[in-house]
């Protein structure tokens, strides 16, 4: 299988088709494990299959969030196969390779065994950045996320070392193979008692915005989109598995949170807002900082930070002067910016040829509000002492919160809904002329 040429997958026999499948799977396994959404990876298993040769109405898959299953049948034979997703993270990078590996091998009608070995170097492969250097993007990005909350320089620098300490925990319990609902608590608990504990050493006062901020990092921002992006697309059971997986990381953050405030004391944080206050000099340098730092959590390949975090620049001083300058609500303001973002990254992609995922989700993450969602948590922790009053300001807060979240995933996703489909015709189309091409040469 090196060097011969790909054939119809009706004069394959049954090893050499079987061994197509699996090619495909591995293409599958890959994207789902690194955090692609089921459109994806629907599209990049499609794209093998018309190079493998495997007519598209001859193949029935099915995908969730632990599993896909793919069954090839010529009204002669029929085989199945399916695959588990042993781990879920988010690997930017990979997505992008397996991206590129699917159209340089379409392109260039690369035979079988040169396409698995590629697939397990993508797999293999070293992060593009050291470890010291993603545990300090995950801070910073959380120091520019309290920044842009509406804390002030030294709150992100104290929200930074919070989130330094809590990214530490965080990788010390998965790396003992922790449950990893457990390993967000512990995390959310470490990061959230370090930004207490750090201003009182110091002799300050409690830093509010530094408590909110520093789990930031841990906020599933992926596996929420990626749900709203299977539902959207019609994947009602892979979404619905994302969201509840997201729901449980919540959770399990939210438990360790709790835990580290009732041992702190922690009592008012009415004072608490996130409407833009600072300078559009100060919300840039922190936007940039946020969506860099981000992006490098998720193993964003270099040559891209310098575009996400113009991107991050551009989001926020879209929501920001949408709510300062126009007066309308956070909302709205975070949905533009999303959209904006979107629409934006899908003329980006052709001129640094990369997936669209990797140029709109880090950029939205800063506009997860999370001391709105923190004002909820509060309330429902106090609910014996707070007043009514209080108890509705808190689920009002909440309300607008998880609003804000919702307009978030809809704007980045409008890609999806409005223009995704016809990319995909043009995909189709250019992918019928390289077939057409190669069989005239048959």
């Amino acid at each position: 299988m090196e060097t011969e040429r790909i054939q119809n997958a009706a004069r394959d026999d049954n090893k050499t088709l079987n061994y197509k499948m699996k090619i495909m799977l591995d293409i599958g396994q890959t994207l789902m494990e690194n955090g692609a959404d089921c459109a994806r990876i629907v599209r990049e298993m499609g794209r093998a299959a018309a190079h493998l040769r495997i007519p598209a109405k001859q193949i029935q898959s099915h995908i969730t969030y632990t599993t896909i299953m793919l069954c090839v049948s010529d009204g002669e034979r029929s085989f199945t196969q399916f695959r588990k997703s042993v781990r879920h993270g988010v690997n930017l990078a990979v997505i992008a390779a397996v991206s590129k590996l699917t159209w340089r091998s379409l392109r260039g009608n690369t035979s079988m065994n040169p396409i698995e070995r590629a697939i397990a170097r993508i797999r293999e492969r070293p992060l593009c950045y050291p470890d010291w250097m993603i545990a300090l993007g995950a801070a910073v990005g959380s120091g520019g996320s309290c920044k842009l909350f509406g804390g002030s320089w030294l709150e992100a620098l104290v929200t930074t070392v919070a989130a330094l300490a809590g990214f530490i925990a965080h990788r010390l319990s998965t790396r003992n193979a922790f449950n990893p609902y457990a390993c967000a608590m512990i995390t959310g608990f470490v990061a959230t008692l370090c930004a207490w504990v750090i201003p009182h050493t110091l002799g300050l006062e409690t830093m509010w915005y530094a408590l909110v901020a520093c789990t930031i990092f841990l906020m599933p921002g992926f596996p929420s989109v990626n749900a709203a992006s299977d539902m959207l697309n019609r994947f009602i059971t892979s979404g619905m598995t994302r969201a509840m997986d997201t729901m449980l990381i919540i959770g399990g953050m939210t438990f360790g949170i709790a835990f580290a405030i009732l041992i702190a004391g922690v009592h008012n944080i009415s004072d608490v807002h996130i409407r833009p206050s600072d300078t559009y000099l100060n919300q840039a340098i922190a936007a940039a900082l946020a969506a860099g730092g981000f992006s490098v959590m998720f193993n964003t390949p270099k040559k891209l930070l310098a575009v996400v975090a113009v991107e991050g620049i551009v989001t926020m001083l879209i929501r920001n002067v949408v709510m300062i300058e126009f007066g309308m609500s956070q909302a709205i303001g975070s949905f533009i910016a999303a959209a904006v973002v979107g629409i934006a990254a899908l003329k980006i992609i052709h001129i640094v040829h990369t997936p669209n995922t990797l140029l709109i989700i880090p950029p939205v993450i800063p506009l997860v509000p999370c001391v709105l969602l923190y004002r909820l948590l509060f309330a429902i922790l106090h609910i014996q002492t707070i007043s009514v009053e209080e108890l509705l300001e808190a689920l009002r807060f909440g309300v607008d919160g998880i609003t804000i979240i919702l307009a978030i995933v809809v704007g980045v996703s409008i890609p999806n809904i409005f223009i995704q489909k016809r990319m995909e015709l043009r995909q189709q189309r250019e992918i019928n002329a390289i077939i057409a091409a190669r069989e005239a040469q048959e």
